[in-house]
């Protein structure tokens, strides 16, 4: 089933009212107290042991000076599934991702990660700088046209994005009779 957040008032209901309602609708119910918008923001004071393959995507990012893309997601969980067959192969993001590091993380498989970024809900995705900072979060499913967009302005800030801009430029007035008059557009 698809996991859903609640936003209630406990002057007015109780949390164990709230709960036993949802669990009478047919869903199963855990509570999350949200603290405000730095709830949502990566733990530097947590003590989480982070996995190899976390460490070593980060420092890949680092040092190719790549942006980063942390698909948190569960087996169970409908909409991240929907992406994962609809979004990420989709031609308009596939080739915007291979210019990113992309991991995929089950929440459940490493629940450490998620509690460090503040996984609350899934979809969760997150956009990073090559050196790490969290320049994005998006929550819910995205399909293509949404998805690729937000890679396109995630990449338009990075140096490899510019490099890959001046490498393009290159080509083009190379293979121009006017090269002088495509410098001058372009520049």
């Amino acid at each position: 089933r698809d996991q859903f957040v609640v936003t209630y008032d406990p002057s007015r209901l109780s949390e164990e009212d709230l709960v036993s309602t949802i669990k009478k609708a047919g869903f199963e119910a855990r509570v999350v107290v949200d603290t405000g918008p730095e709830s949502t923001s990566v733990s530097e004071d947590e003590d989480v042991e982070l996995p190899k393959f976390f460490v070593e995507a980060l420092a890949q990012a680092k040092r190719e000076n790549k942006p980063l893309v942390l698909d948190f997601t569960a087996e169970w969980c409908q909409p991240c599934q929907r992406m994962l067959k609809e979004t990420f192969p989709d031609p308009l993001v596939a080739p915007l991702l291979g210019r990113c590091i992309f991991l995929k993380i089950d929440t459940d498989k490493y629940p450490g990660i998620a509690k460090k970024y503040g996984v609350a809900a899934l979809p969760d995705i997150r956009l990073l700088a090559p050196d790490g900072t969290e320049k994005r979060r998006l929550l819910d499913f995205r399909g293509p046209e949404s998805f690729s967009e937000e890679l396109k302005k995630l990449l338009g800030n990075s140096a490899e994005a510019q490099n890959q801009q001046a490498q393009d430029v290159s080509m083009l007035t190379a293979l121009s009779e006017d090269a002088a008059a495509l410098k001058t557009a372009f520049n």
